[in-house]
């Protein structure tokens, strides 16, 4: 049986090494996506959208120019979103807990076995990858369930401190939002703004810096749940991106950035050719789909860098002390043949 590669890769050559996977074994983790995805979006779409004001296959723009035909087009989506209360509490509170408990880590347990079949030259059995998924759904959900609360919990404190420290400052100089508007104060609208902005930013950075450091590092529960099959996989995640923070923020941003092209790019492409129809839903629903493993197969390379990264440190470690302690050894040796 061959073993993965044991060499670490770069951010550049992990994020080649998931399109070279992906586009090998298409079907396979396409079909994968389908499965888990497709029918909780096509649900999500029926829930939160009218279908019944919308046409089947294409916008209809006869007689309009080129931009005011975009601009319907783009311009009432919001339109069309249901107003049946009952509809949006349903995807609220079923469907969508049901996507994240459900639908996600099985994508990203099958996604990450199959990935590992990849990289061992071995066949990549789609079959195989929700069997070995499935055999472990109630300890994958229960850990997505931990994930998710701490996920909460970290957001909503960090909300809460961000705001004190806000309301402190704003009573250590003794204004309020009034006073920037005031036209007796000595603040003008301008200091304001740039008072705002600034505290934007400082948001933005602290949100991905405080929950965003923590968060990933307990990122990678999942594959360690799917494999070690002990204990949520919660705090040996953190183990395991010990030191590897960085370098995952950087494979974070680089996805992060790509998607937004891919996904964007595909939606305009979509929505400016066929406008809102009940067709187009379908289509972005199926072009989800196929962006989704590719974010599992980074997601899997990432993990599995992480682990020859931490075994061959484990290794030197080991290493190190075996060596240290034949060194004592024959020091105490030497100490006992020349005292004798």
């Amino acid at each position: 049986m061959n073993q993965m590669p044991m060499t670490p890769m770069g951010v550049g050559k992990l994020l080649d090494k998931s399109f070279n996977v992906y586009r090998q074994h298409f079907g396979a983790f396409f079909l994968l996506a389908l499965i888990w995805f497709g029918p909780f979006l096509l649900v999500q779409q029926l829930l939160l959208i009218d279908v019944s004001s919308i046409p089947l296959l294409m916008q209809d723009t006869e007689g309009l120019e080129f931009w005011e035909a975009m601009g319907e087009k783009f311009g009432g989506q919001e339109d069309l979103l249901t107003q049946n209360v009952a509809m949006m509490l349903l995807y609220a509170f079923v469907v969508a807990p049901l996507t994240m408990v459900v639908a996600y880590p099985q994508l990203i347990a099958g996604a990450t076995f199959m990935t590992k079949s990849a990289l061992e030259e071995q066949p990549v059995d789609l079959k195989a990858g929700l069997k070995q998924a499935l055999g472990r759904f109630w300890p994958l959900v229960g850990s997505t369930i931990v994930y998710g609360l701490l996920a909460v919990a970290l957001t909503i404190g960090f909300l809460l401190v961000f705001m004190l420290i806000g309301f402190l400052l704003v009573l250590a100089t003794g204004n309020s939002i009034e006073t920037f508007f005031d036209s007796d104060s000595t603040l003008s609208p301008f200091i304001f703004i740039v008072v705002f902005l600034f505290g934007y930013i400082l948001f933005l950075a602290g949100i991905v810096l405080v929950p965003g450091y923590f968060l990933l590092r307990w990122s990678f529960y999942l594959p360690l749940v799917l494999f070690e099959r002990n204990g949520i996989g919660i705090d040996k995640s953190w183990n395991l991106t010990k030191g590897n923070f960085w370098r995952l923020f950087a494979i974070y941003l680089v996805l992060s950035i790509l998607y937004s092209i891919f996904s964007g790019g595909i939606q305009v492409a979509v929505m400016g050719i066929m406008g809102t129809s009940v067709i187009s839903q379908i289509i972005m629903v199926v072009l989800s789909c196929l962006l989704m493993p590719w974010m599992a197969i980074v997601y899997a390379l990432a993990y599995f860098d992480l682990r020859v990264r931490k075994d061959g440190t484990d290794l030197e470690a080991l290493m190190s002390k075996q060596l240290d302690q034949d060194i004592d050894r024959l020091l105490a040796k030497d100490s006992g043949a020349t005292h004798e």
